[in-house]
């Protein structure tokens, strides 16, 4: 669980987006499009991971 707080120090993180995201794939995945999952994995994925290991080694 990321707390509320954690997600407002780390505001270099889109947390709304990522929330979103896993909302849909757990309770909307029937109206899940492959292309966008695809083009998010594509664009956004390892960016984030990038992000997210930083903040990890701090």
């Amino acid at each position: 669980l990321i707390t509320k707080e954690f997600r407002e120090e780390h505001q270099e993180i889109a947390w709304n987006e990522v929330i979103g995201m896993r909302h849909v794939l757990v309770h909307g995945y029937y109206q899940i499009r492959d292309e966008i999952v695809w083009g998010t994995i594509q664009t956004d994925l390892f960016p984030l991971k990038d992000k997210i290991e930083r903040l990890i080694c701090k």
